[in-house]
């Protein structure tokens, strides 16, 4: 890919979830990953950011996580008081979809977190499985992964290497 000569700074702060319970869905990555709660408020959101179809200023809930490393890893989940959309989720997942992000988590313990991950409900598609990748430096990367499916039907694929200790 041709990249062009950085003009404007920017980066990635977050991902946010839209979830039925932001209190719920959160507790799920404070139980297995003990990550702390940075932000947690009552949010009445502009109509345009995000364009749910909800009325101007609704009420939502906000809690963003951090994660071991402050600078990189924060995950935000909203719910709405009174959502203007169905919010059901879909159950037993087994496949991603289209358009649908995929959260990396590296770990120094997949098997502790694994079992974690089960004790707090998710769906499990993959049990931890060693496999290897390309690096960036074209180098193979030894991982040992699971995936699975959060309750809130969020795609997760967690993996310890031997980089991250």
């Amino acid at each position: 890919m041709e990249q062009k000569e950085e003009t404007t700074r920017s980066i990635l702060r977050r991902a946010t979830f839209v979830v039925p319970d932001a209190e719920v869905a959160a507790q799920f990555y404070i139980d297995v990953f003990q990550w702390k709660v940075w932000y947690d408020d009552i949010v009445h959101c502009d109509e345009r950011f995000p364009p749910s179809g909800a009325p101007h200023l609704a009420e939502t809930r906000v809690i963003i996580l951090e994660s071991a490393d402050p600078a990189l890893g924060k995950l935000g989940f909203i719910h709405y008081t009174d959502a203007p959309f169905d919010t059901g989720l879909v159950t037993k997942r087994t496949k991603i979809r289209v358009g649908e992000p995929l959260v990396v988590i590296n770990t120094t313990n997949i098997d502790d977190i694994y079992n974690k991950a089960i004790a707090a409900g998710a769906t499990v598609v993959t049990p931890p499985a060693n496999w290897t990748v390309p690096g960036a430096d074209g180098k193979k990367i030894q991982l040992r992964s699971s995936s699975m499916f959060d309750p809130s039907g969020i795609y997760l694929e967690i993996s310890q290497s031997e980089f991250y200790k």
